[in-house]
């Protein structure tokens, strides 16, 4: 038997599955959208809009076709769609609540765009609903362990998407670069409308409090953080000079957005302001940790937990050391990063030398940090131990 029709058998028991299964995922989705929406009413969410559905026998059968070897997981999906970006960590919170979510999943599209690029923005995960037993695998079982892809993004750019998605993909032939301009053009206005609106709603909360708004930035940080690495033309020059000083390519790095984000805010900058005075404040302290600390032959971020990854720079990878310094110095603990709390340790004590040695070769105490530093890939804590450059 050779290699087609070996697809074409795999292809069909795909196809049996999914023609088994079908009336059970047709009332899975009313349930799950229903648990969705009540999960966020009673969270106090009053601006969303939750839809599920079912996958066409036609569109299975092409993602099929195109890896039969690959499990389709996304039969089911559920489509969350919130009027006010900053709403989007929290609702996501709540929307993993219901699901045992399969964190390796987890993906930002906003994060897989170029530096200088607009253009689709939403977070996706994979999980399996709450509750439900068997093992997913061959027999029976597989019905027991039912997966869902959720999709979370604004309403503004589920629309921006989907018209997209239809012009460009079901267009009979390929748009001309005019065409190509202005959805990138239209893209970067609704990703400011959205920030817009963050900002607006912010604002009227605030006069109706009479007093700033106790969540510090309202709930939009994601945004603001966003807002700042995209725009701010020192953040976007430090970028260019870490990764030229690290010399590794520039590229994606999925879940580099959450490892920036826990710094951020361990750091204390809750509000855009404070995230531009703490940049200029820190940035050249964070420019010299990352040449003394960043791998260079594994993940920059995550050598540890990820050493697979090959080192890649991307947005923010300045803003991200420029606030780990910052964390480090403040001494209060990271507690929402990846990283090993013994690699933290490591780093906090080159932070505090290179701050009281500004005139240091970072180079120089790179090599000396190189020499007593766990070796990558460590996680046990008892694989660390305390260091010192003297």
């Amino acid at each position: 038997m050779d290699a087609r029709e070996d697809d074409e058998q795999l292809v069909a028991a795909e196809l049996a599955r999914y023609d088994r299964e079908l009336r059970r995922y047709r009332r899975l989705r009313s349930r799950i959208e229903a648990d969705f929406a009540r999960r966020l009413d009673a969270a106090g969410f009053r601006y969303f809009q939750v839809t599920a559905r079912v996958k066409s026998r036609e569109s299975f059968e092409r993602k099929v076709r195109r890896a039969p070897d690959r499990e389709v997981r996304d039969i089911l999906g559920v489509r969350v769609i919130a009027h006010f970006e900053g709403d989007l960590p929290a609702m996501e919170q709540v929307v993993r609540e219901a699901l045992i979510v399969d964190d390796d999943s987890w993906v930002d599209k906003s994060e897989l765009l170029p530096i200088d690029a607009f253009g689709y923005r939403s977070v996706q995960f994979v999980g399996q609903i709450a509750g439900s037993s068997g093992r997913r695998g061959g027999g029976d079982a597989e019905v027991d362990a039912p997966l869902v892809e959720v999709q979370l993004r604004t309403a503004l750019s589920d629309t921006w998407s989907e018209l997209e998605h239809d012009f460009r993909y079901k267009s009979a032939r390929q748009l001309p670069r005019e065409v190509d301009r202005l959805f990138a053009l239209s893209a970067a206005l609704l990703e400011q409308a959205d920030e817009n609106l963050d900002r607006i709603r912010r604002q009227v909360e605030e006069e109706r409090t009479a007093g700033p708004a106790a969540r510090g930035d309202g709930g939009g940080e994601r945004g603001y953080i966003g807002r700042f690495i995209q725009y701010d033309g020192d953040s976007r020059s430090l970028d260019q000079v870490v990764t030229a000083a690290l010399d590794v390519p520039f590229g994606v790095v999925t879940g580099a957005g959450r490892e920036l984000r826990s710094v951020v805010r361990a750091a204390g900058w809750l509000r855009y302001e404070a995230l531009v005075d703490g940049f200029a404040e820190y940035s050249e302290l964070g420019r010299r940790l990352a040449i003394a600390c960043a791998s260079t032959s594994n993940d920059l971020l995550l050598a540890d937990a990820e050493p697979q990854r090959p080192a890649r720079a991307f947005r923010g990878i300045g803003t991200y050391w420029t606030a780990l310094a910052a964390a480090l110095l403040g001494g209060e603990p990271i507690r929402e990063s990846r990283v090993p709390d013994g690699r933290l340790a490591e780093y906090r004590v080159v932070a505090a030398y290179l701050y009281a040695n500004p005139d240091a070769s970072a180079l120089g105490v790179r090599s000396r940090y190189g020499a007593i530093a766990a070796p990558v890939g460590t996680l046990d804590g008892a694989g660390f131990r305390p260091i010192d450059l003297g």
